[in-house]
């Protein structure tokens, strides 16, 4: 079969998350090299006529979705949709499920509609009373990979007017609840099955220091939150109900946002041992030090059988 992997347009100046697609575009072309098809790689440009162009002349069977940075996460249906409409197979997530998670207040909308937990949020222009005196965690509307996440963004409000005039001032923001508790992501399978579930640790945090997957725990090696978050995947007999709640969750929320491709769905846990949906990420990193590839050799998985899969899927 012939391969079409389509990426970001590369530029000076990449962030840490931007430079990691290259690396997943090298291990995911090494492993399709390896299964035995045909390999392409080519750059997606919101110029869509001209990308249609590039893919049909690529004379592709399927497209492999690795576009993680256009300028907003708003954006990222644009690849599935334009493959549909050229009736091209695409890996990953579809138009819909992109669209609707890609907007991650879109996103708590439809889980809230759906009974599923997820922290309480303030959008601009609401009241936020309730708000006033806890923490908030205030994150961008549509970026993905921790963008824009960091300590600062763990914050107090003392007055209305102060909280309205911030999301005022910062309209591609919203303000959540912040969950003061555990961390955990679980990573999904085109199809539904949930890949063994992983805490995220804190270990060694100062007691000051909030405890959160911000950009610099996923992408700065040299920072003190890189190299104290820990994955771990063990857990003792009495906490079975929790991991069983967290799958059964997980599986309501790929089904609810489409039921397509592969995605990370990540949670915080309360004090009480109730869990929060905090978002679902469709088509996560997949590159080999990734969390969702740690998740896939956790339940047995070689790098090769993981891209097999997704290939399958579509």
């Amino acid at each position: 079969m012939k391969v079409l992997i389509l990426t970001d347009v590369r530029r000076s100046g990449m962030r840490e998350d931007e430079a990691d697609t290259i690396a997943q575009v090298k291990a995911v072309r090494k492993a399709l090299l390896r299964l035995g098809h045909t390999v392409e790689v080519a750059a997606f440009s919101l110029n869509l006529i001209l990308t249609a162009r590039c893919i049909e002349k690529s004379g592709c069977d399927l497209v492999f979705n690795l576009v993680e940075n256009l300028s907003s996460s708003r954006l990222l249906h644009l690849v599935p949709l334009l493959c549909q409409s050229l009736s091209i197979p695409c890996s990953g997530g579809g138009a819909y499920t992109l669209s609707v998670t890609g907007d991650k207040v879109v996103a708590k909308k439809q889980l809230d509609l759906a009974g599923l937990p997820t922290p309480p949020w303030l959008e601009e222009g609401h009241d936020g009373s309730s708000f006033l005196g806890v923490p908030l965690m205030i994150k961008p509307i549509a970026q993905e990979a921790s963008v824009g996440i960091s300590d600062a963004s763990v914050r107090m409000f003392a007055e209305a007017g102060e909280l309205a005039s911030y999301l005022n001032d910062h309209p591609d923001h919203f303000a959540e609840r912040y969950i003061d508790g555990r961390e955990f992501n679980l990573s999904i399978l085109p199809g539904g099955r949930v890949l063994p579930v992983c805490e995220m640790r804190f270990v060694d945090y100062p007691k000051e220091k909030v405890k959160i997957v911000g950009y610099e725990a996923k992408w700065l090696p040299q920072s003190f939150a890189y190299q104290h978050t820990q994955r771990s995947y063990i857990f003792p007999a009495q906490e079975q109900g929790l991991i069983e709640e967290l799958k059964r969750l997980a599986q309501a929320v790929y089904t609810m946002f489409g039921n397509s491709g592969y995605a990370r769905v990540d949670f915080r846990v309360d004090e009480h041992r109730s869990p929060f949906i905090l978002e679902m990420n469709s088509n996560p990193c997949i590159a080999a030090d990734s969390g969702f590839i740690a998740a896939a050799s956790q339940a047995g998985m070689t790098y090769c059988e993981v891209i097999e899969q997704l290939l399958r899927s579509r």
